[in-house]
């Protein structure tokens, strides 16, 4: 049975969608670790977040939070990749592990996301493992 989603001549592979979800889930994951942490400075820094509106109003518009948003623009790219309504092809999803590879490898050409990035590796085990778990799925396509 051929499961591949038709979406023209370049059909995405379920194989390679597959890996997409994984790459997803796994930059959740990291982006949610990274995000608690970037909290926790922010707090410490500014005053206690009050409320869920409070910090999502934060997260969304507050400079501390801004280099947080290449991840979660990325992990909403390949969300998007995968729906059913509109797969990417597979040069589409390509060029989604490559984003992906560039982002966590620190050749991102934002150099201010790169140094908050290798920061925070730098303060958090726990962003550390996310992050080694994350990597294997970009650096083997």
């Amino acid at each position: 049975m051929n499961t591949e989603f038709d979406n023209g001549n370049d059909l995405l592979r379920d194989e390679t969608r597959a890996g997409l979800k994984d790459l997803s889930k796994a930059m959740l994951r990291l982006h949610k670790t990274l995000l608690d942490a970037a909290k926790l400075d922010y707090e410490a820094k500014n005053s206690r977040i009050e409320s869920v509106n409070q910090y999502f109003q934060l997260v969304i518009d507050d400079p501390h939070f801004a280099w947080l948003r290449k991840i979660s623009a990325l992990i909403a790219l390949i969300d998007e990749a995968v729906s059913v309504r509109r797969p990417a092809t597979e040069t589409e999803a390509q060029g989604l592990f490559n984003e992906a590879k560039l982002l966590l490898n620190f050749q991102d050409a934002d150099a201010d996301f790169n140094d908050k990035f290798q920061t925070a590796l730098q303060t958090n085990p726990d962003a550390v493992l996310n992050y080694n778990d994350t990597i294997r799925f970009v650096n083997t396509k």
